[in-house]
């Protein structure tokens, strides 16, 4: 069962709001039917179909004929774009990522927190560079996962990382950190540090690192993340280049977005 559900709503206009944003959360994850909807939501299925139909009326949802799994629309997208277009991190940092891109030998990307998941909102590779491969999950994961994903979770307000860490954690990999104790104190690395790093846990041929994008007063925002091939991360000098790199970049956005040096403490 998703552990998404909402308090409960007043009155049924809101219960139908809240009800079709559970239904679009899980489809963001995987395409399905309404049965396995029904399920996965505990829901009437004549319930869950009828928010379907009216999502997909309304270009939120889309219904694949072949195998009849619904699937985010187009709408979604449309809106995503605008979310994209005026988001403050890239609206100030997308030059500074075009400036860095040609010096990493990989994938660039900038992710934020959305709830326990990260999100990615810019990827992009090197074209003059060796291939990073990637995966689905990658654009949506639990915050524990991955480097990006503690830059965000080291990062986050006390009370969120303690209600986080209570809760069952998922395996994405077998290299995924899940054990709380142990978690805590990566996050106190990333926080003593200013980065974090996972060698081959998304995937086996490559490494990541991640540093943190700020604010004017100093909270964490965003994290800056290259992904490398294996030869390059394993690489000592290669590895405090790249990092040496990232960090200059994410000065460069934080303080775009007002942060300085001076704020921090």
């Amino acid at each position: 069962m998703t552990d998404t559900t909402p308090a409960q709503p007043k009155g049924p206009h809101v219960k139908s709001l809240s009800r079709s944003t559970l239904i679009m959360r899980v489809l963001a994850d995987r395409p399905m039917r309404p049965t396995d909807l029904s399920r996965e939501l505990d829901k009437p299925w004549a319930t869950i179909y009828r928010s379907v139909r009216v999502l997909t009326e309304e270009g939120m949802l889309q219904r694949d004929p072949d195998t009849g799994e619904y699937s985010i629309g187009p709408m979604m997208w449309s809106l995503a774009t605008t979310y994209i277009r005026d988001h403050a991190v890239l609206g100030v940092g997308l030059g500074h990522l075009e400036q860095a891109l040609p010096q990493i030998p990989g994938l660039l990307k900038v992710t934020e927190r959305s709830g326990p998941n990260t999100v990615t909102l810019f990827a992009e590779q090197n074209s003059q560079a060796a291939t990073v491969t990637r995966i689905r999950e990658q654009y949506r994961l639990p915050l524990h996962a991955a480097s990006f994903g503690l830059v965000l979770l080291a990062h986050a307000p006390d009370d969120f990382v303690e209600t986080y860490l209570a809760r069952p954690l998922q395996q994405v990999s077998p290299r995924t950190t899940t054990d709380p104790a142990a978690l805590r104190e990566r996050l106190n690395e990333v926080r003593e540090h200013g980065f974090a790093a996972s060698r081959a846990e998304l995937q086996d041929d490559n490494g990541s690192l991640s540093v943190p994008l700020r604010r004017k007063h100093g909270e964490v925002v965003a994290a800056l993340t290259s992904v490398l091939p294996l030869a390059i991360f394993d690489d000592t000098d290669q590895r405090a280049e790249q990092l040496r790199l990232l960090r200059d970049t994410a000065v460069r956005i934080s303080e775009a977005l007002g942060w300085r040096a001076s704020y921090a403490t």
